[in-house]
């Protein structure tokens, strides 16, 4: 049996503990060879203020995930000099682990709007999706935002369940516990001096702390698009 990789693109503006745990439980469930976290350089699907820096929300993904096994940070977009789409990153790693089964990672919310994606027919017809449990947008919610065709895949796991490998194109719903935390509501409380200290891995508040990311001073837009 091949072995199974993962790719978890997002902006991780910052990376917190919403992106960390359910991916954490997507590993022991799939049993997943290796997980890539993937930041965005400038998601071309977003219309929003600029994101920090990607050097930033790099270094904070690798701070917070290397404790981990399995799980990587790679640099692909750090230095793209054109707009990258979810489908391109899906074909560079299919073409970089041919014999490996390939799941893409993305959360509920996320998932809702795929229909707005570039290339959205070619990324579903290409890999193997595992939606994480957000918690203001799962169940029949959830399925009556997505494309149609998209429904007869729907496969709902729990945690720590046995996953056989797919005989076809499969959307998995995780359904672990959803944390209620997202990257705009934590530069929102950052910006107005209240605790993120709990909501985000040691290692990112260390660094957002040491950079004066998300203070006052340091971000003058209202907000930035949803993570």
């Amino acid at each position: 049996m091949s072995g199974r990789i993962a790719i978890y693109g997002g902006s991780f503006d910052p990376f917190h503990l919403g992106h960390l745990v359910p991916t954490v439980r997507a590993q022991e469930t799939f049993h997943f060879e290796a997980v890539y976290f993937v930041p965005a350089g400038a998601p071309p699907h977003k219309d929003a203020a600029p994101l920090t820096p990607v050097t930033h929300r790099l270094a904070m993904v690798a701070m917070a995930t290397l404790p981990y096994d399995g799980f990587f940070t790679s640099d692909d977009e750090v230095f793209a000099s054109r707009p990258n789409y979810s489908v391109h990153t899906v074909r560079r790693y299919q073409e970089k682990f041919p014999e490996h089964t390939m799941y893409f990672i993305l959360g509920s919310d996320s998932f809702s709007q795929i229909a707005t994606w570039e290339q959205w027919e070619e990324l579903v017809d290409l890999v193997h999706l595992v939606v994480l449990h957000r918690a203001h947008m799962w169940g029949d919610d959830l399925v009556r935002r997505i494309p149609q065709r998209l429904v007869p895949r729907l496969v709902q796991v729990e945690p720590f369940a046995e996953v056989p490998d797919p005989e076809e194109l499969t959307v998995y719903l995780l359904n672990h516990e959803p944390f209620p935390i997202s990257g705009t509501s934590i530069r929102n409380r950052q910006r107005r001096g209240q605790p993120i200290r709990e909501l985000v891995p040691h290692e990112v508040h260390s660094y957002i702390e040491k950079y004066r990311l998300y203070h006052p001073q340091a971000e003058t837009e209202e907000d930035h698009a949803a993570d």
